[in-house]
């Protein structure tokens, strides 16, 4: 068996960029705190530092040296829902700077799924997760990309039905360890049933939506942002009986 020595994707750009310096290069590490820092980067952890770059170290595979064009930026992305930044190597903590991006309402602006305002009922979300889930709940608020479609706030109710359906119940279902009396107290009564343990799945069948709408604003209705369709269908049908009954009695 033999095995052939060759460049790996980060000596392969860094090698591109001492090429053309008048050109930046971008590596880009998803999800960087579930992987093995060290074996992601080696010996080259010194050799990203800023005040290092273009300072040359030996490869103990090869034995050529190898240095970091300044030219390279390393941009490591990470969920510390699933594993907390603090697990990082303390070596890689001190070498990269840190942006937090936390869910933004802004985003969602006056974005509504029938009465439903998507930024303000995510902020009050939000901040019943906050209340209700202890330790780490900080780092296990709901971002705003769940109710993003295309970069755009989600506006189709069957879209909005299947995402609180199928992704955010199901990760509040999980933070909550079967709890249902905490899933109750973020979710609300009209989602939630404690007694039987369960999600009221029947809001989720086709032409519920206005219900779900309705449960989901439960623990804060003051968020409606205009009577549901089917309310005015109502009110109108009870000003069509009142005129033809003063109709009749004229």
């Amino acid at each position: 068996m033999h095995f052939a020595l060759q460049n790996g994707v980060f000596k392969q750009l860094c090698e591109d960029a001492a090429r053309t310096p008048e050109r930046n290069f971008y590596l880009i590490i998803d999800e960087i705190n579930r992987g093995d820092i060290p074996r992601i980067f080696g010996e080259l952890l010194t050799l990203i530092e800023k005040n290092k770059r273009g300072k040359s170290a030996i490869l103990p595979l090869s034995g050529t040296r190898f240095a970091v064009p300044p030219n390279v930026f390393v941009i490591g992305t990470m969920n510390t829902a699933d594993r907390s930044v603090a697990l990082l190597d303390a070596a890689l903590r001190r070498r990269f700077g840190f942006l937090e991006l936390m869910p933004d309402v802004v985003v969602l602006a006056e974005a509504s799924v029938r009465r439903l305002p998507l930024g303000a009922w995510l902020r009050e979300l939000n901040r019943r997760i906050l209340e209700n889930i202890g330790r780490d709940a900080r780092n296990l608020q709901i971002g705003h990309a769940y109710l993003l479609d295309g970069g755009k706030p989600v506006s189709d109710p069957t879209r909005f039905v299947r995402v609180i359906r199928e992704d955010i119940i199901p990760l509040l279902e999980e933070y909550c360890y079967e709890d249902y009396r905490t899933l109750e107290r973020i979710l609300g009564t009209g989602l939630v049933d404690v007694t039987a343990q369960r999600i009221r799945q029947e809001l989720f069948v086709s032409g519920k939506e206005d219900d779900l709408i309705k449960a989901l604003l439960q623990p804060t209705p003051e968020l409606s942002t205009s009577v549901l369709p089917s309310e005015v269908d109502a009110a109108e049908e009870a000003d069509d009986e009142d005129s033809d009954d003063a109709e009749a009695r004229r």
